[in-house]
């Protein structure tokens, strides 16, 4: 699926041109290279490229944290459990495919998937969860986007989710 991979230049403000096949020296023929800028120009043009990601990303940003905060505080235990309880055989798929809108830092997904684990979803189905939202959240499938065609994008995100169920599926068959 190589060919799926776009051939992507940056290119920042000073027209110095990054390679995104390893460096080779043809890449950038005929962009002026500055070699000198400082340790602060460095700094100061990744801190612009970070806000501008962090803009880019926010709405979707907020949308994830909001419907991690209803599923986290609103949405009944019952209605959790008719949902993704071991009842419902598409428990771990749906877990899986719900994780992916949820953008949180996986270090704001664990206090979500500790609260889903407690309120007696099956271990199995958390863990689809956590695999769908780390792995396929939308932050992560708008970056793929600018360096991925559609059809590698789709594998990517089938792959993952694909490994989120199967690791969902034993964890519940292994631990009942």
């Amino acid at each position: 699926m190589a060919e799926h991979v776009k051939d992507v230049r940056v290119v920042e403000e000073t027209n110095q041109a990054v390679a995104t096949d390893g460096g080779t020296a043809d890449c950038c023929a005929g962009s002026s290279v500055t070699a000198n800028q400082s340790h602060r120009q460095h700094v100061e043009t990744a801190a612009r490229e970070a806000w501008s990601f962090f803009v880019d990303t926010l709405p979707y940003l907020i949308l994830g944290m909001t419907l991690g905060a209803l599923i986290h505080g609103v949405v009944p235990v019952d209605v959790l459990h008719a949902v993704l309880g071991s009842e419902n055989p598409l428990a771990v798929p749906l877990a899986a495919v719900a994780g992916a809108p949820v953008y949180i830092s996986l270090s704001g997904m664990l206090p979500i998937a500790a609260s889903l684990s407690e309120q007696g979803i099956a271990i199995g189905t958390v863990l689809a969860f956590v695999v769908g939202g780390a792995g396929v959240s939308i932050p992560n499938l708008i970056l793929l986007n600018k360096l991925f065609e559609r059809r590698l994008l789709f594998v990517y995100a089938g792959t993952v989710v694909t490994i989120g169920i199967v690791v969902g599926v034993v964890f519940n068959v292994v631990i009942v």
